[in-house]
């Protein structure tokens, strides 16, 4: 906020003046405050966007005089909603006829009712519109023509206003998907087309959808394309020379089988008495996206690389991410590398960040070095058959065990110190690469290969964030809060039935509590409680301030070991880059500080939207894969019960509703059975059996919603 934007605040509030006219006030305003009639009117203006100040009958107000309040509404798929005001010890209802034209994610001011036994709101007025695309299916009837959206929460159908030139023709066919802006009538809840994806039907039209709903695009403007061109070249020798030569070292990449931009690179060296030097290389974007330029405004602006099961999103366009800053093996590439002496128990005595040249002896996979490491004979001999490989690889190959040693003892200190590991596999996706179609989905392995390449990076990240610390530089950290009182109580009261014993405290939580609780749970139920405790935890994000991490257990945490995709790390790139080359001047000091508080708010954001879109297509393609398997059978676990039935999560990560109707002896059952929900044991109780949190259950598909992303079972009778 501005200095005269608090200034004008503070006046208004001191009672100064009630109802006023804006012209009258901006002119009485410019001898008060000293600026232009053009300035005091642009700050009334953003006060009214603020939802500060309201235009009623001509004359201004404080919102607050008139017992409006912002907040940011949320509407359910039922049509009613919900504002959250900040502060507010509980959100406010609001009817679906009290909506007035508002939609899901608007700003808006409420009026709170008075005598209601909940707390209820009417809107008063939208202050901003934040839905900025509006993904649905274009339907045309004999008088109009309307979008369906994709998103519910949008309405059931939106009118379309047609411009001078789609009134002759739009250039879309009933049925294609489009993408809409809302008309800046928000109470007309029109909107106009901007963007035809595509018939509904063709392949990748669906992913596209989910990707604009977000707001993300794949193609960059031109004038990022020509920056990312003019600087993507090879680095020069006076380049290389001015740097620390690390090409000596045994750097090895390890990845995903379908990664191109390769951003972080490790080298392990036993050195004398003992000790170890930890190598973890990353690559300096920063040489090549200066601030300010336009590839830096566009990498702000995305704040990270965004993956889809056939489509990557990137930060920065392709000439960089997958070519020159990529660390492509057997080249020289510009890095950061940070080195670290390490003792056997993976304790830090030393470091030094330095500008370095390396080049990448060997890129490897996740189930190739996993290949390695299984291959080590019981008495540590050196892998496979040394005469059949170079003298480097054996040397190559000795590293990456040594790397799994390490790691163990890395692992070993997290734990010791709170880590809360969650068990919650992640699916792996994969598409038919013909047709883009479902073939399989898979809960993701998680392997020591690529538990190595994690801890190293943790560390990583640690010894930075540490380092910053202690000289008191501007910096962006990656923070995580301890979970609220009140979520980590509803999760303490969620374990009851499971009859789990435990030492979480919900005042004050600790990590090693919520580790001894997941450290000792059955495999079967891991993963389900798992995603019980992750919901009950805060969410991790960027900041300017260091107050640490509280599922690594950390009190030092950042995010610098990928600068290819994602913003907050380029900027400590450069913030590190500038210590080193001593070029943080007092005034530079203090550009960073704002800059690193903005950069951390719109890097947390740009996150979630990236986050949001990931885990809508994953739910996507699973459901399109159950699509295709109605009427087959699965083994799976009870995630959740409800009156109205149980949700059953499978191996593969699916999860699914069994409604009471298709339990056995329900109401689609021939023998029907009354079931009973008791909500204090949290179990579903027929005449031959109770349903409880954990239990095994056989169900088939019985249908898929596919516009929803929902799952239906039938559970299978265990009567002999």
């Amino acid at each position: 906020m501005s200095d005269l934007t608090e200034e004008i605040k503070n006046f208004i509030l001191s009672g100064h003046i009630g109802f006023f006219e804006k012209s009258a006030f901006c002119a009485k305003a410019t001898g008060i405050f000293n600026a232009e009639e053009t300035e005091i009117q642009s700050v009334l203006d953003s006060l009214i966007l603020e939802g500060f100040l309201v235009l009623k009958e001509g004359k201004y107000a404080t919102a607050s005089s008139l017992n409006l309040v912002p907040a940011d509404l949320q509407v359910t798929l039922r049509g009613y909603g919900f504002c959250i005001v900040d502060n507010a010890k509980a959100d406010f209802f609001v009817a679906a006829e009290d909506l007035k034209g508002a939609v899901d994610g608007d700003r808006v001011l409420i009026s709170i009712k008075r005598g209601t036994k909940r707390p209820e709101c009417v809107i008063d007025r939208i202050l901003e519109r934040r839905v900025k695309n509006v993904v649905g299916t274009v339907m045309q009837s004999k008088t109009a023509t309307f979008i369906i959206p994709d998103d519910e929460r949008l309405g059931q159908s939106l009118e379309v206003r047609l411009t001078k030139a789609q009134i002759s023709g739009g250039g879309w066919r009933a049925g294609d998907k489009v993408v809409a802006h809302f008309c800046e009538d928000y109470k007309s809840r029109c909107v106009y087309i901007t963007e035809i994806l595509g018939a509904a039907s063709a392949v990748g039209v669906d992913i596209l959808s989910i990707i604009r709903q977000h707001n993300l695009y794949e193609e960059f403007p031109a004038a990022v394309v020509s920056e990312a061109k003019k600087v993507a070249a090879e680095p020069s020798a006076e380049e290389i020379a001015r740097r620390t030569d690390l090409r000596n070292k045994l750097v090895v990449t390890i990845d995903p089988e379908d990664a191109k931009d390769l951003d972080d690179g490790i080298s392990l060296e036993r050195k004398p008495g003992g000790y170890f030097e930890l190598g973890v290389h990353i690559a300096d974007v920063s040489h090549y996206v200066a601030a300010d330029s336009e590839l830096d405004k566009e990498a702000y602006k995305r704040g990270t690389s965004v993956y889809f099961p056939n489509v990557v999103l990137p930060m920065l366009p392709r000439q960089l991410s997958n070519n020159v800053c990529s660390l492509t093996a057997n080249a020289p590439r510009l890095a950061l590398s940070v080195l670290m002496t390490m003792d056997k128990s993976g304790n830090v005595t030393d470091h030094k960040v330095v500008e370095s040249v390396i080049d990448v002896k060997k890129r490897y996979t996740y189930s190739e070095v996993q290949k390695i490491l299984d291959e080590v004979s019981v008495d540590n001999n050196p892998l496979g058959s040394p005469d059949a490989k170079s003298p480097e690889l054996v040397k190559i190959e000795a590293m990456l065990n040594d790397m799994a040693e390490m790691t163990l003892a890395l692992e070993k200190n997290r734990q010791a110190r709170g880590e809360v590991v969650f068990n919650v596999p992640e699916p792996r996706i994969i598409l038919d690469e013909r047709t883009g179609k479902i073939k399989d989905v898979i809960a993701y392995p998680h392997l020591l290969s690529h538990r190595i390449v994690e801890s190293f990076m943790v560390l990583c990240n640690e010894v930075v964030a540490k380092n910053m610390y202690d000289l008191n530089l501007p910096f962006i950290y990656r923070i995580h809060e301890k979970p609220d009182s009140a979520k980590a109580a509803r999760f303490v009261e969620s374990l009851k039935p499971f009859k789990i014993e435990h030492k979480i405290n919900p005042e004050n939580p600790t990590g090693k509590a919520y580790q001894a609780l997941i450290g000792g749970l059955d495999e079967n139920i891991k993963p389900i409680i798992s995603m019980i405790a992750l919901r009950s935890m805060q969410k991790a994000k960027y900041s300017p301030d260091c107050i640490g991490h509280f599922a690594l257990g950390a009190k030092y945490y950042c995010h610098f070991t990928s600068p290819i995709r994602r913003y907050p790390d380029l900027v400590i790139h450069r913030i590190i880059k500038m210590m080193l080359n001593r070029k943080l001047s007092s005034h530079k000091m203090m550009e960073l500080r704002e800059f690193t508080a903005d950069a951390s708010e719109q890097s947390s954001k740009t996150e979630l939207a990236a986050t949001d879109a990931e885990r809508e297509v994953d739910n996507l393609k699973r459901a399109e894969y159950m699509y295709d398997r109605i009427g087959e059978r699965f083994q799976g676990h009870i995630s959740g019960i409800q009156d109205f039935g149980v949700f059953v999560y499978l191996p593969n990560t699916v999860e699914g509703l069994v409604r009471i109707e298709n339990m056995p002896g329900g109401s689609a059952s021939k023998n029907k059975e009354k079931y009973v929900y008791n909500e204090k044991q949290v179990t579903l109780t027929g005449t031959k059996r109770t349903y409880k949190m954990g239990d095994k259950i056989e169900v088939i598909v019985a249908g898929v919603n596919l516009p929803r992303r929902q799952v239906e079972f039938t559970a299978v009778s265990q009567d002999k």
